[in-house]
């Protein structure tokens, strides 16, 4: 019998990229983050499960045929569609932009068990969650092992970050949630936003802790990459943005990031497993 309760069983570390809404650049920063991971030679999978016009399938030139949508309907194993990226970092394609929906709990289970002979072989599996903050999502987020929401000053970001850490909090039970700044206009500024944040959540949410990874500063490189199907930290290593991105890897390669319970399992699926 599978010991699911063995959360040594697996190196893979599976890190939740999320927002309550799109635009804030969670794809930008996960496509960045997980190029720049395999740069300090860390064994990394991207999986895209945002299909959208700019996906962080597209963002990096790729637009193949097979799709995850191909692993969650059975035709194919995660071997088969996985595309080669740059710096030897695996790209796991989003489906159709037809075929957006949500990563729900029939999928989560096929998803766990395809990426279950994966758990030895990787160091780290970036998710680029949905846009969104609907329950399916916020409950993969919230049963990786590092759930990660991006923070911007801009428009509504502030607003729309405190309302995805709410509900994973309050509906998810995630008491650790690291936060990334982006599209900050400095590493000052960004600090002292994180410190507002973290202030105006500790009012309500006094059992949830959140820690600063790092920010990304306003960079018109992230775009001019984008426009070229690029990411920055591979069209422009020297950029400021990409340098940040550098950074962010950096530290989270160096924190002792744990295995949530069940270990064998990918995408929130140790409870899940465990109860059949």
């Amino acid at each position: 019998m599978t010991n699911w309760a063995n959360t040594e069983a697996r190196s893979a570390r599976v890190i939740s990229i999320a927002c309550g809404v799109s635009g804030v650049g969670k794809t930008t920063v996960a496509a960045n983050l997980s190029l720049s991971l395999s740069k300090l030679k860390r064994r990394t999978m991207l999986v895209d499960c945002d299909p959208g016009p700019i996906d962080a399938t597209r963002s990096m030139g790729f637009s193949p045929r097979e799709s995850i949508n191909d692993v969650i309907d059975g035709r194919l194993t995660i071997d088969q569609i996985v595309v080669d990226g740059p710096d030897a970092l695996f790209v796991v394609p989003a489906g159709p932009v037809d075929r957006a929906g949500r990563v729900d709990l029939a999928a989560r289970r096929k998803l766990a068990d395809a990426f279950r002979p994966h758990r030895r072989s990787l160091d780290y599996v970036v998710v680029d969650t949905p846009g969104s903050a609907d329950p399916d999502t916020l409950d993969m987020v919230a049963s990786s092992d590092l759930p990660v929401v991006i923070l911007s000053g801009q428009g509504d970001g502030f607003m729309d970050a405190y309302g995805t850490v709410k509900l994973l909090a309050l509906e998810h039970g995630v008491r650790e949630i690291a936060i990334i700044g982006n599209r900050l206009g400095d590493e000052i500024a960004g600090r002292e936003m994180f410190r507002r944040f973290r202030d105006v959540t500790a009012r309500f949410l006094t059992d949830t802790r959140l820690s600063y990874l790092g920010g990304i500063m306003e960079d018109e490189r992230v775009r001019t990459a984008a426009r070229r199907r690029r990411c920055v930290v591979d069209q422009y290593p020297s950029a400021i943005s990409a340098r940040g991105f550098a950074d962010l890897a950096r530290t989270i390669d160096s924190m002792d990031i744990g295995a949530v319970p069940g270990g064998d399992c990918f995408f929130g699926m140790e409870a899940v497993a465990h109860a059949y």
